[in-house]
């Protein structure tokens, strides 16, 4: 049963190297960013006309945060059964109709477990966002992460100045204003995308995500390391963005228009800085320069807190510095695992988010207790934590910075893809094919597993030789399975077991686990780390619209080795 769709397209906008999916998710994204820097400058606001401390007020990013965190464990599995699309509107809707909510009421505790219910729908969007921009993308990882960021730095510059401008009326506008601008990108996602080819991405191999897999991927180092590094500096960003503005001593409108000054920088230096940033120094270097770069201005924060213009200036400086960590860790994160994006996307946030979500409420806490002072010091140890962390096991990162530029060095004038070398007549069943069949395919085409596929060549799911083995295999024996055997021969059971099997259909053993795929754009390095990792025999190739088109061995990959390097 081989594939035919070596000749898919993909529709993009003609003279654009994205399709215009990417761009209305880019779109939507600057507009659900600006409902973060949109409330900032109206928190002295409500803490004045609320009577409510500083440290319960920040306590709104902290419940915002701490159900991000949570979230972001569950994100990929409700994407991988509802969709890219489906999961980004319903993200949308939840913000609406939380922060509409939330400016409506008249309680600071409220309001809190509005935030949470807010964080939810942010997770759910963020998320799926990355996923979506990384994935659709034709450009590589790290541009599809610039222009992301891009969208985070453009929607952080504007929402300030129009929560500083709406807040200087009622701090309840802002809220409001959130859940007007979120309505706004749901119908912009839903025109966009409507009847595009690039909708059908949402079924982007069938599998159901496990709710498991980002714990499961916190195994692996490189995440746990970028993971931990962004915990530490989640301290500082969030102790600036939601404790800051509590000692600034200016109005809504002058607390949105530093903020503006905070977001431009970071979306500048996102997308021009931190690439030249990674191409001359690497990028682990990069972040640990920048680091303590961002723990010193915290610290001169923390020492001349009561005067106005350092408090001004260093907000501004450390957005700049904010927008280069964020690029330099999220695309270090993408390129240092073989584990799919949006499961990696979501065990590195469930870490970071903790950190935003205990940095607000410790800031309250230490400022009640102590002095303004010693939020913006505690923050800058933290940070400084994280640079010592990152240099610490930066030898076990280090190959995040082996870029496409060193691989052709390598390999000689070009980068050998897996297009160069994957087999393209594939051999697939579909859900309803029997285990004998299948058996009958690997033994006559000598293969050892077959891709599972629906009938617009979506991949769902893969069938080793092994998978069968174990399927036909007698299960641990329970009590009466025990007795049977004492009083039946034991090779009548198993062939028992193997007759009944034999002719069921390849639904009934697929197990929902995480499938890793290749694109026939990836270079030869990324197919053998993946291979190799997981001692995979087999992985699928898929093309710009994920559809099958070919495979890849452990014998294709020794063949290459000996023509292209002995």
């Amino acid at each position: 049963m081989p594939l035919s769709s070596n000749n898919s397209k993909t529709n993009t906008i003609k003279g654009e190297g994205r399709p215009k999916a990417v761009w209305a998710v880019f779109f939507a994204s600057i507009i659900a960013f600006m409902g973060l820097g949109l409330v900032d400058p109206i928190l002295p606001a409500i803490a004045s006309q609320l009577k409510a401390s500083p440290s319960e007020v920040t306590l709104l990013f902290t419940s915002y945060n701490a159900i991000m965190a949570i979230a972001m464990l569950v994100t990929g599995a409700i994407s991988s059964r509802l969709g890219i699309k489906n999961t980004l509107l319903i993200g949308m809707v939840i913000i609406a109709v939380f922060s509409t909510l939330g400016g409506l009421s008249n309680n600071v505790w409220t309001i809190i477990g509005l935030r949470g219910g807010w964080g939810l729908g942010n997770a759910l969007f963020v998320a799926t966002a990355l996923t979506a921009i990384v994935t659709l993308s034709k450009t590589s990882t790290a541009k599809a992460v610039i222009l992301y960021e891009a969208a985070i730095g453009l929607g952080l510059s504007i929402g300030p100045l129009l929560g500083g401008l709406l807040g200087d009326i009622s701090w309840r506008y802002p809220f409001i204003g959130v859940g007007l601008l979120m309505s706004s990108a749901f119908i912009l996602l839903i025109v966009s995308m409507t009847k595009s080819k690039e909708e059908k991405t949402e079924n982007i191999v069938k599998t159901h995500t496990s709710i498991l897999d980002p714990i499961r991927a916190l195994k692996h180092r490189p995440i746990r390391i970028f993971g931990i590094t962004a915990f530490l500096y989640n301290f500082g960003f969030f102790t600036i963005l939601a404790y800051a503005p509590f000692v600034i001593g200016l109005n809504a409108l002058g607390i949105g228009l530093v903020f503006v000054g905070w977001g431009s920088s970071l979306a500048i230096t996102s997308v021009f800085i931190a690439p030249k940033l990674i191409e001359r120094f690497g990028t682990i270097q990069s972040i640990c320069v920048m680091l303590t770069i961002y723990a010193t201005i915290l610290l001169v924060m923390g020492i001349w807190t009561s005067i106005q213009e350092v408090i001004i200036i260093s907000i501004i400086l450390s957005g700049a510095v904010s927008g280069t960590n964020n690029t330099l860790i999220t695309t270090a994160v993408m390129k240092a695992t073989s584990i799919e994006t949006s499961t990696a996307s979501a065990a590195y946030s469930f870490l970071r988010f903790i950190g935003a979500a205990i940095a607000p409420a410790l800031a309250g806490i230490l400022a009640a207790i102590y002095s303004p002072h010693i939020p913006f010091i505690v923050a800058s140890v933290f940070v400084f934590g994280s640079v010592i962390f990152m240099f610490i096991n930066r030898h076990q990162v280090y190959h995040v910075d082996r870029s496409e530029a060193k691989i052709e060095e390598q390999l000689g004038s070009s980068v050998l893809k897996v297009k160069d070398f994957m087999v393209h007549n594939v051999i697939s069943v579909k859900e309803n094919t029997s285990i004998g069949y299948i058996l009958k395919l690997l033994v006559e085409n000598h293969i050892d597993g077959v891709p599972v596929v629906d009938n617009y060549n979506n991949l769902i799911g893969i069938v080793s030789d092994g998978d069968i083995i174990r399927y036909l295999s007698p299960k641990d024996e329970f009590f009466l399975d025990f007795v049977y055997t004492i009083l039946v021969d034991e090779q009548e059971t198993e062939q028992r077991v193997v007759t009944e099997k034999i002719n069921k259909t390849v639904a009934n053993m697929m197990h929902q686990k995480q499938l890793y795929t290749v694109k026939e754009d990836d270079t030869f390095e990324n197919a053998l780390r993946i291979l190799s990792h997981h001692h995979f025999k087999q992985l699928p190739v898929l093309d710009l619209e994920n559809k099958v088109i070919g495979i890849i061995t452990r014998g294709d990959i020794i063949k290459t080795i000996l023509n292209n390097y002995y």
